[in-house]
């Protein structure tokens, strides 16, 4: 159980502290429950803040194209192109990595009913399905969200980047390493001898599903530009 008041006490002696001596305080002023509750309390504070949050409970006004116990889809106030939608948990994940598994699966399958019907109903000739995770990144509201972008030839949308020169070498460093933190998440051994590019070894998410019955696709006109 955590005392507030002596926790109030530290978080007025850590704010008396230069900030270059915060950061190195914190670790030995707190004790890790009340660093729990402190991280409770800034997440709490974030749903209470957060304008997905409210759009998700009808609380702000917003124009839904799609609705249901766990995800809501709205057109963009400042689309890219008109027909512009986001589309969100209800529930408030930061990023997608905190994204329960459970619903992951019908997520998917939300995108991809969606960007086909918006596909349809704009008349246009392709799409974008972007998500960003982190303000550097360009994640403008902490909550998880799908853009989906209708696209149309010479729309003025550039979704590119300057790509960068990188060596054999730093290719096959960062593969090993994602490889390796791969298998750490979810649970498997990490990769203990050097990946070759010859000889790529890479990893299996665990219990893998056989391939499902094939289902009746979702037919959608091909324009040209």
């Amino acid at each position: 159980m955590v005392d507030r008041t002596k926790l109030e006490q530290k978080l007025q002696k850590l704010s008396e502290l230069p900030k270059e001596e915060q950061a190195k305080a914190i670790k030995t002023l707190f004790t890790r429950d009340e660093l729990d509750s402190l991280r409770q309390n800034a997440q709490q504070s974030g749903v209470q803040k957060c304008i997905f949050c409210a759009i998700a409970k009808h609380n702000v006004p917003a124009k839904i194209v799609y609705d249901d116990a766990n995800f809501t889809a709205f057109l963009d106030i400042n689309p890219a192109n008109p027909g512009h939608i986001l589309v969100i948990p209800k529930e408030h994940y930061e990023v997608l990595p905190q994204l329960p598994d459970a619903l992951l699966n019908a997520y998917m399958k939300l995108l991809k009913i969606l960007s086909a019907a918006v596909f349809e109903a704009t008349n246009a000739q392709g799409s974008n399905i972007i998500q960003n995770n982190g303000v550097v990144a360009g994640q403008a509201v902490p909550h998880i969200h799908f853009h989906i972008i209708p696209r149309f030839e010479n729309d003025g949308i550039k979704v590119d980047w300057t790509a960068k020169k990188v060596t054999e070498k730093q290719l096959e460093n960062i593969q090993q390493r994602i490889i390796t933190t791969a298998q750490k998440v979810i649970g498997g051994e990490p990769v203990s001898q050097q990946v070759k590019h010859t000889e790529s070894k890479t990893f299996s998410p665990p219990d893998t599903p056989k391939p499902a019955k094939k289902q009746k696709l979702i037919k959608v006109k091909k324009r040209r530009p």
